[in-house]
């Protein structure tokens, strides 16, 4: 309460003062008003920027090569029903399957990416929340990172279920947090499952997130109410999140088993450590813009951060601390000690990048309130961050993914009346044929040595503007780029002009079962 004075002499005044506890009220609530325009103002701004950065980056190119898998696939099974029990593939994201199967192949590539352009956008204010009560200056870098960060943007502009993990496991860190703060309640470890359940059926990969902060969890118990309670404690929070991971476990493995296929994978490459430490350098460099011209210290250093975080926190941190390190720390040590394959895509280490936006977002908001050396020091580090956010989401929107369907448009332009197309690369059959059934293109595939006009193949492998094919010289006439993250970058080749006649067209091939890759796989789920 404050007191108000009727007059203007000082005894006068403290004569005829009273207690006015509305006008107290009322300055509180102009001041709760004001901090949360100083919040949720730049907030709202930033969380417009995020959605039209993930909106250009989806209007280009027609669907990748996993994205056109997963369309191909989503189509197959026919029904809802046939996405949970018929395509048993580890390219089945069923949230992002029942939404490709529900629009079509026929849809536009924006259409057929706005559930995850919608996710990406929520992880934006989703994010800030996490900070909202601790620091404006945190919650609002938080969403910046989130809006802007090339990882985020790219993942939340394709027809896939990684923006709707991330999500849930943002919601998921937000109402752990608040539980352990104490502004928990009855229903908060059901809405964690809920979350938890959400993010498993938008890719398995959720596992990692429940798993990691369980275990912060259970840390955090076993300081506060010692290690005999802490296992009770952490299952009472995380049980119907950790019920829910190994539902969803169980169901997908079991509808494999009575299937006749059994558990498809789209390739397997083994662990090797260039694999391992280039993936984790992109995605250093596509997270917050730190670039490993070698990438072997890549995984040394983050590594080295995490354990830092967790064996001797900074004070300024807290709690947090040991959070953010298990987060960074995690995936990669796990898929270290276990050599386990498949280590070169950046998208399987999601967590790291979640634990490195928000100990950015946290230490903005530390040291952007001290005066001097530190402020000065996280000014320019914004500055270089965004400027390499900033670029690499240029890069992201120029490459269009590869743009497959640029290749199904040369080729239609060079036969409109139907082409036939051998595949020096297997896995790029998806793409293009995805892309010949949205244009309604009669496209004829040839294997072996079949009279094909052109060759598609990956921009990886083959790199020669001539080659023989079948004893037949072909020229390259097109080719494209793309990023780390996603894409296939592809050459289109071309045979002499002179042929044995107009190509049968016929229906398109079998989808389901394409020709074993001569390599290991890169289509991945």
């Amino acid at each position: 309460m404050v007191r108000r004075c009727a007059g203007d002499k000082r005894a006068h005044c403290m004569d005829n003062c009273a207690l006015t506890p509305f006008d107290y009220r009322g300055l509180m609530n102009k001041t709760v008003v004001s901090d949360r325009a100083a919040l949720w103002v730049p907030v709202v701004l930033l969380t417009c920027v995020g959605l039209a950065l993930r909106i250009a980056a989806a209007r280009g190119g027609g669907l990748w090569t996993d994205e056109a898998w997963s369309m191909l696939y989503a189509e197959d099974a026919r029904d809802p029903f046939g996405v949970f029990f018929r395509i048993n593939h580890d390219n089945n994201h069923h949230l992002i399957s029942l939404w490709l199967q529900a629009v079509g192949v026929h849809a536009s590539p924006l259409l057929a990416r706005l559930p995850a352009i919608f996710a990406g956008m929520l992880t934006i204010p989703v994010g800030a929340l996490i900070f909202a009560r601790r620091s404006t200056v945190a919650a609002i870098a938080a969403a910046a990172l989130f809006a802007i960060s090339p990882i985020m943007v790219t993942y939340g502009s394709e027809a896939r279920g990684y923006a709707l993990m991330i999500l849930a496991a943002l919601v998921l860190l937000w109402l752990a947090m608040g539980a352990l703060d104490g502004r928990g309640n009855r229903g908060t470890p059901w809405w964690m499952g809920l979350a938890a359940l959400l993010g498993m059926f938008s890719h398995l990969t959720m596992l990692a997130p429940v798993g990691l902060l369980t275990i912060w969890i259970y840390l955090e118990k076993r300081s506060a109410v010692g290690s005999r309670d802490a296992l009770p404690a952490t299952l009472k929070l995380m049980g119907p999140a950790i019920g829910a991971c190994a539902f969803a476990l169980a169901f997908v493995f079991l509808a494999a088993k009575l299937s006749p296929l059994g558990m498809r994978l789209g390739g397997y490459r083994a662990f090797t450590f260039g694999d391992y430490s280039g993936a984790l350098a992109d995605l250093s460099a596509w997270t917050v813009g730190v670039p490993f011209t070698a990438q072997w210290l890549a995984p040394i250093v983050l590594l080295a951060l995490g354990a830092w975080l967790i064996v001797h926190p900074p004070q300024w941190l807290g709690q947090r601390a040991k959070l953010y390190g298990i987060l960074i720390l995690g995936v990669p040590a796990g898929i270290l000690v276990e050599r386990t394959g498949n280590a070169l895509f950046a998208r399987y280490y999601l967590c790291s990048a979640i634990g490195l936006l928000l100990l950015a977002a946290d230490w903005i908001g530390h040291a952007m309130t001290k005066r001097g050396l530190q402020r000065i020091v996280c000014s320019i580090a914004c500055g270089l961050s965004l400027g390499a956010g900033i670029w690499h989401d240029r890069e992201l929107i120029d490459s269009k993914r590869g743009e497959p369907d640029r290749a199904l448009r040369i080729i239609a332009q060079e036969e409109p009346r139907g082409a036939q197309v051998a595949f020096a690369t297997p896995w790029l059959f998806g793409p293009l044929v995805a892309a010949a059934q949205h244009a309604d293109y009669p496209l004829s595939v040839t294997t072996g040595c079949g009279s094909a006009q052109f060759l598609f193949a990956s921009r990886k492998m083959w790199t020669k503007p001539t080659v023989m094919y079948c004893g037949r010289p072909m020229q390259a006439i097109a080719w494209s780029d793309t990023t780390p993250l996603t894409g296939d970058a592809w050459v289109l080749y071309r045979g002499g002009l002179q042929t044995a006649g107009p190509p049968v067209s016929g229906p398109p091939p079998r989808r389901g079962n394409p020709p074993p890759p001569r390599r290991a796989g890169v289509a991945q789920g």
